[in-house]
């Protein structure tokens, strides 16, 4: 499988660079080693969801065009009563497009501006 920005999990971790739990200093591992592009966040995106990671999208009515995620570790999901929503989106927020299509362009080795 290939990386898909509806999934909120790699579309959170290509947005985010990575996941770190916004209610303690949990970090989800990340690969330094590896080459960075879509497979690298896909993949990152969905151990995430295997290992009980929250990732969910903040919308804020008074910007609407800004993305923004709310990630949790698994133990810091489970304290605040919060269920992963594994669900695909229809649509691909613009912030995550624009990112999917720079990141594109990088791994065919064609300029990016």
């Amino acid at each position: 499988m290939a990386f898909d920005p509806r999934d909120i999990y790699d579309a959170a971790a290509l947005y985010d660079m990575w996941l770190n739990c916004h209610a303690c200093p949990a970090s989800f591992d990340f690969e330094p080693n590896r080459p960075i592009g879509l497979d690298y966040y896909h993949d990152i995106g969905q151990k995430a969801k295997q290992e009980g990671w929250l990732v969910a999208e903040q919308i804020d009515a008074a910007a609407p065009d800004e993305q923004a995620y709310l990630v949790m570790c698994p133990r810091c999901a489970r304290a605040h009563g919060i269920e992963p929503d594994h669900r695909r989106r229809d649509a691909v927020p613009t912030a995550v497009k624009q990112v999917c299509q720079v990141m594109a362009r990088a791994e065919a080795g064609k300029q990016v501006a």
